[in-house]
C-alpha cells in the first residue's frame, strides 16, 4: 500500500518537463470530455427547448472550454502577485538621518524681486528701484495684512514718482474707507439690536476694526492716543467675551501699563482661554518689566523650537 503512495515518484514526476506535443493533447482531451458532457446535458433539456438543442450546445462547449482558459488566466495572476507580494515582504526600506540644523546653514540666501515695499523705505538703494517695481511691492505689502503695513505704504507717499505716490494713495485710502465703513455698520447694528450679548458682540468687532488703525499704522502719533481710548471704553463694557479681555491686554501693553495688561490677561484665562496661549504676552509683560527670572516659566522650548518667530527667543535664553 505504502509503495502505491511512493511521494518521491509523484515528485520526480511534477518535476519532469511538458513538452508542447502533451500539453496540446491535454487541452484536446479536455475539449473532448467537456463537448461528450455537453451533448449529454442536452438530452435532458425539456421539449420546450429541443428545437434549440444546437445553440445550447454550442454554449455549453464555449462556457465550459472558456471557463478552462479563464482558470488558467487566473492562476497565472495569483502566481505573479504571489511573487510580488512575497518579494516585497522580504524587502526592507533604508533610512537616513538629517540633521536639520546643519542642513540650514548651507540653504542659499534668497531675496525678493519686488523688494516688499519694506527693503526700499529706508534704503540708499531706494533711487535705483524703478516705479513699476515700487508699484508691485506696494500691492505685495498691501495684501500681506501685516503689522505697520499701511504705515509703512504711506513713507511712499513722499516718493520722486508720480505714478507711486498716487498709487500709495489709493492703497491708503481704500484701506481707511474699508474700515470706516465697517465702523459705521457696526454702529448701526449697535443701536438696532436690544440683546446684551448682541450688542457686546458687535462692540467687541467694533473695537477689533478701531485696533487695525493702530495694528497696520495707520493712525499717527497724534491719533493713536485716540484710537486706543476709544477702543478701552468699548472693551470695558463687555463682561462674558474672552477675546475681549485679550484685545483690551494688547491695548494696556500698547499703552505700557503692564499691570492692568496682566490682569486682562489672566480675566481671559477665567473666561476659558488656554494659558499657554497667552505665554507670549505674559513673557513680554515680564521682560518690560525687568523681572527676568520670571520670563523662563513662561517660554515653552518643544513649541517655541519649532515656531521661526519665536525660536531665536528660546536660543537667546538657553545661551544666557
Amino acid at each position: 500500500m505504502f509503495d502505491f503512495f511512493d511521494f518521491s515518484t509523484i515528485i520526480n514526476v511534477l518535476q519532469e518537463k511538458n513538452s508542447l506535443k502533451d500539453i496540446v493533447l491535454l487541452i484536446s482531451i479536455e475539449v473532448v470530455v467537456w463537448m461528450f458532457l455537453s451533448w449529454l446535458l442536452i438530452l435532458f433539456l425539456p421539449i420546450k427547448y429541443k428545437k434549440y438543442r444546437l445553440e445550447i450546445f454550442i454554449f455549453f462547449v464555449v462556457m465550459n472550454i472558456g471557463l478552462l482558459f479563464i482558470g488558467i488566466i487566473l492562476t497565472v495572476v495569483m502566481i505573479l502577485f504571489g511573487f510580488s507580494w512575497a518579494t516585497h515582504r522580504i524587502s526592507r526600506p533604508s533610512y537616513e538621518t538629517v540633521y536639520f540644523e546643519e542642513q540650514a546653514s548651507t540653504f542659499p540666501m534668497v531675496y525678493s524681486e519686488f523688494h516688499e515695499g519694506i527693503l526700499a523705505l529706508d534704503s540708499n538703494f531706494g533711487e535705483t528701484i524703478s516705479s513699476d517695481e515700487k508699484i508691485k511691492s506696494l500691492k505685495i505689502l498691501y495684501d500681506s495684512n501685516a503689522q505697520g503695513n499701511i504705515g509703512k505704504i504711506q513713507h511712499f507717499l513722499a516718493d520722486d514718482s508720480d505714478e507711486t505716490r498716487l498709487y500709495a494713495f489709493a492703497l491708503v485710502s481704500s484701506f481707511e474707507k474699508r474700515l470706516n465703513s465697517q465702523i459705521k455698520e457696526l454702529q448701526e447694528k449697535i443701536l438696532d439690536v436690544h440683546s446684551k450679548e448682541q450688542k457686546e458682540k458687535f462692540s467687541f468687532e467694533l473695537a477689533q476694526v478701531y485696533w487695525q488703525f493702530i495694528f497696520h499704522g495707520v493712525a499717527n502719533q497724534q491719533l493713536v492716543s485716540f484710537y486706543t481710548g476709544k477702543i478701552e471704553k468699548i472693551l470695558e463694557k463687555i463682561e462674558k467675551n474672552a477675546s475681549a479681555f485679550i484685545l483690551l491686554g494688547k491695548i494696556q501693553i500698547f499703552n505700557k501699563e503692564y499691570n492692568l495688561a496682566e490682569e486682562c490677561f489672566l480675566k481671559a484665562i477665567e473666561l476659558g482661554i488656554p494659558k499657554k496661549s497667552l505665554y507670549t504676552f505674559f513673557a513680554e509683560i515680564k521682560y518690560a518689566q525687568r523681572k527676568y527670572n520670571a520670563i523662563s516659566q513662561y517660554i515653552l522650548p518643544e513649541e517655541f523650537d519649532i515656531d521661526l518667530r519665536l525660536k531665536p527667543l528660546v536660543s537667546v535664553w538657553r545661551a544666557s
